[in-house]
């Protein structure tokens, strides 16, 4: 049944939150331990989804930005659960119920695309959380159903190669279809469908070579490189996993 199922998937949500948030008064607020307590849920998250998780290459020790292809919502528990890390988000998801107050726990950065003082806002934002926590961002904007991604948009490229950073591309391989969110279906609808039907889903997560913004010309050859780097593994694999 999925009731079930999403009843402790919020039960166990709420209630890391509500710790996270008691130890904050206390302590103060700690975006990374927040990441930390998300991703410990993000793994226990995994087998209610019905996911089975493979990690292939090593994540760097130190905070990078990380770069992923995006298929789903569940992109974000799995990615989360891999790297211990806060997210690029459009503005309005900080004002979901449980949701938003998570992504707000763990130092989330929100950008609202149609304005460009929120942009602003949110690159000078990017920039100092990644100094010290890991940030994953999904380039291409929204999910897709294609083999390969859409293309990357460049704002983050010329950022990134503005401030010296480096990134790491990582790609998503899901072995199913059902697992993309591009129909026009809810969030409730496609979870329920998920949950319901079919095997359970495997999802491999590639994490590739760093590339360093000083080993390129300028944001779009980087854009370039990353792109390359997170279509390589489907190009020599498969979409599928």
């Amino acid at each position: 049944m999925i009731y079930p199922a999403v009843a402790a998937l919020l039960a166990t949500g709420t209630a890391r939150l509500w710790r996270y948030q008691l130890a904050a008064r206390v302590a103060g607020p700690a975006p990374d331990r927040a990441a930390a307590i998300l991703g410990e849920w993000s793994r226990a998250s995994w087998p209610r989804l019905r996911l089975q998780v493979g990690v292939y290459g090593q994540r760097p020790p130190e905070p990078r930005l990380y770069v992923a292809n995006h298929r789903s919502y569940l992109d974000v528990p799995v990615l989360a659960g891999v790297l211990d890390a806060a997210f690029l988000s459009r503005a309005d998801v900080a004002a979901w119920p449980l949701i938003g107050n998570a992504a707000r726990a763990v130092g989330t950065v929100f950008v609202d695309r149609d304005e460009p003082r929120q942009r602003i806002r949110a690159a000078r934002a990017l920039a100092r959380r990644v100094r010290s926590a890991n940030v994953v961002v999904f380039p291409e904007g929204t999910t897709g159903s294609g083999r390969l991604p859409a293309a990357f948009h460049l704002g983050l490229f010329r950022l990134v190669q503005r401030l010296g950073l480096s990134l790491v591309p990582v790609t998503l391989r899901y072995s199913d279809r059902r697992a993309y969110w591009t129909e026009s279906l809810t969030l409730w609808e496609h979870l329920r469908a998920r949950l319901y039907r079919g095997a359970p889903l495997r999802c491999a997560v590639h994490i590739g070579r760093e590339l360093a913004a000083a080993d390129h010309t300028d944001g779009v050859d980087l854009a370039q490189a990353a792109y390359a780097a997170v279509c390589a593994p489907i190009e020599e694999l498969g979409e599928l996993a």
